[in-house]
């Protein structure tokens, strides 16, 4: 009788393993994660944004300060000139817009690069403006408040109350920077647009077409002999309700930025 054995497995027949599941698919990260990442990315040097500027007011006012001193110490008291309008602290708004520039150009393609989308990037961009606009807006206001405090420092210099806005209660002072603020970063955000999407030759479109708006505009209202009801509206305006207007062109900024940004690429950036 012949013993019969089972057939062998073969040695190269792989084993069973146990099934695998597939890896459930990541939930993507809330908006305000995304946004949160391209404003830390955008103060990941303060320097540039918070300390250079407000090292660079305070040398100012300090010279300031010490010229106008000087001056008043030898001015008689028949001669002596009430106060001293300087007005320095606007370099401020024009640091602001340069700020705007340099940020977009430097870190737009660098957010790209991490993965973040052009969207996450302009509203961390917004918030980063935002922010600063408020921040700077506030210590101009105190400043100018405690400048009327104390008589311009003690010595009549209107160093960031040169306005009677800024020298009216401290809303209407906050109110009248913060709008000044948001206006610098819009045109800077949309100028960096034009120079990351189109470069120099952009760059002199750009320029060249806002000179051409601005003249064309003035020899308009020449033509049309509205130059007087131009005068009236401001006057009714007022130096903060004309400000309010800006919005209007902050706005436009906005928008433009998003629509040249939104196609470019990092290379271009």
């Amino acid at each position: 009788m012949i013993a019969t054995t089972p057939a062998s497995t073969p040695a190269n027949t792989p084993a069973s393993e146990p099934a695998v599941e597939a890896p459930l698919p990541l939930a993507p990260r809330p908006l305000a994660t995304r946004v949160g990442t391209s404003v830390r990315l955008l103060l990941a040097n303060p320097w540039t944004a918070i300390y250079t500027p407000l090292l660079i007011l305070g040398i100012i006012l300090l010279m300031n300060l010490a010229i106008w001193g000087i001056v008043r110490a030898n001015i008689s008291a028949e001669g002596e000139m009430a106060e001293g309008v300087n007005g320095g602290a606007f370099f401020l708004f024009v640091y602001m817009l340069v700020v705007a520039v340099q940020s977009i150009n430097q870190a737009f393609p660098l957010a790209l690069g991490y993965g973040s989308t052009r969207r996450d990037f302009l509203l961390g961009f917004g918030v980063f403006a935002v922010m600063l606009s408020v921040g700077y807006a506030a210590l101009l206001a105190t400043l100018a408040w405690l400048e009327e405090s104390t008589g311009g420092w003690g010595i009549g210099l209107r160093f960031f109350s040169a306005d009677a806005v800024w020298q009216s209660e401290w809303p209407e002072a906050f109110g009248l920077g913060l709008l000044l603020m948001l206006l610098f970063f819009g045109i800077g955000a949309a100028t960096a647009s034009v120079y990351v999407r189109w470069r120099a030759l952009g760059m002199y479109v750009f320029w060249a077409g806002l000179v051409f708006v601005f003249i064309g505009g003035a020899a308009l209202v020449t033509l049309l002999d509205a130059w007087p009801q131009v005068g009236e509206f401001f006057v009714w305006a007022g130096v903060l309700g004309t400000a309010a207007w800006s919005l209007i062109l902050t706005a436009v900024c906005a928008l433009a930025a998003w629509l040249i940004l939104r196609r470019a690429t990092p290379s271009q950036g």
